[in-house]
């Protein structure tokens, strides 16, 4: 099996609270989510190029940091884009593509 996972960190500070993080079929391995504020904060993660996809996750809370690991991974076949409200700060998703070949024993 393939054990190559692609993370990325993503800063919200920017505003931004929609990110396109990859436009290919993916499998979805664990995220880290960090609130700003003391209050809840909301994050989806959707199977597809924006939030009209399909929603796959969703986090809402206040624990600081939190931690999640998908077993199985969560598997989106278009792509993966993520929404995250003000409250969050930043996140790190770990992901891998499935057009990556596995390795062979």
């Amino acid at each position: 099996m393939d054990r190559r996972i692609e993370t990325r960190v993503v800063d919200t500070s920017d505003g931004a609270l929609t990110t396109l993080i990859q436009r290919d079929a993916c499998e979805v391995w664990w995220i880290t989510v960090n609130i700003t504020k003391a209050q809840s904060g909301v994050l989806q993660i959707y199977d597809g190029f924006d939030v009209n996809g399909k929603l796959e996750w969703q986090f809402e809370g206040a624990t600081e940091p939190h931690h999640c690991n998908f077993i199985p991974p969560i598997a989106c076949d278009m792509g993966i884009t993520v929404y995250n409200d003000a409250s969050i700060a930043n996140y790190t998703i770990a992901f891998r593509p499935k057009s990556w070949k596995k390795e062979t024993p």
